[in-house]
């Protein structure tokens, strides 16, 4: 199902979501919609919040107190729960973008799905699969920051580790210096042969043969919208970025992949409706 033209609530978990992926994740909900929710939760008496002020003043975001009354306890989830909810039952949103890596909020994301919502989960790698699964999209916002700024990312990693994790430094800083160095081209090894978590690009056109050879007409064809509608319930975290497509369309993608110089695809604009075929190498 093609996502946009949508209402969107941003909630955000700031014990899971580094600032440094807000522009970033903002960025890729406006190819959805108009965000109009835009909400941070976390402590922010806490010093390791201090990060978030200059992005909470710069992008118009509402700060939602909510100290931590039991030593021990994290009250955010159930605060962002609840307000959550709230949104929910004004009617004036159709699609919830959940920012965080935590698996607490699956039942929230499968909550919202039940009532015909669309759920947009934006998390690290390190994200359970169960929250994964339960949204109809999942932004991998670091393995997006990596693309957009790997020196950024270097230095942040330079500023964020200690004396003790100096190994490990070296180690992220050598595999990242690699990628700032890589301009990904459509013949290129995709930038999830990095980070097996996500599909490389060989299962998505795997998958993508699979469904045409399943759904499609007689004649080979079939309507592009049905073909990326199945391409996500498959891979609800695909995205065209991830592969070297800078615009992040899907249809760019699989119009751009070759096999021996030949395009693997072929399109056609039927009454303004695009369909798709597999053609014959």
């Amino acid at each position: 199902m093609e996502i946009k033209d949508r209402t969107i609530a941003l909630l955000i978990d700031s014990d899971n979501m580094s600032r440094e992926y807000y522009a970033v994740l903002l960025d890729e909900l406006s190819r959805f919609g108009r965000v109009t929710y835009r909400r941070l939760y976390g402590d922010f008496t806490r010093p390791k919040q201090n990060g978030w002020r200059d992005v909470l003043l710069e992008n118009s975001i509402e700060q939602r107190q909510q100290t931590n009354y039991t030593k021990g306890k994290n009250s955010t989830d159930s605060s962002m729960i609840i307000d959550a909810m709230d949104i929910l039952y004004g009617g004036k949103v159709d699609c919830f973008c959940l920012a965080t890596s935590d698996s607490d909020f699956t039942g929230l994301a499968m909550r919202f799905r039940n009532d015909n919502l669309i759920v947009i989960g934006a998390g690290e790698k390190k994200t359970p699969q169960a929250f994964r699964k339960a949204c109809d999209r999942f932004i991998a916002v670091d393995e997006l920051l990596l693309i957009n700024s790997p020196k950024k990312v270097v230095q942040s990693l330079d500023k964020s580790t200690n004396s003790k994790s100096k190994k490990k430094q070296q180690k992220n800083t050598q595999v990242l210096s690699t990628i700032s160095t890589t301009t990904f081209q459509e013949s290129e090894q995709p930038i999830v042969d990095i980070v097996p978590k996500f599909a490389a690009k060989h299962e998505i056109l795997e998958y993508a043969y699979y469904l045409l050879q399943e759904r499609a007409d007689d004649s080979g064809w079939m309507f592009f919208s049905a073909f990326v509608d199945g391409i996500y319930r498959k891979y609800n975290d695909f995205n065209p970025k991830l592969y070297g497509q800078n615009n992040g369309h899907v249809a760019t993608f699989f119009k751009a992949q070759v096999q021996d110089n030949k395009p693997i695809f072929e399109f056609a604009n039927v009454n303004n409706i695009l369909k798709i075929k597999k053609l014959d190498n």
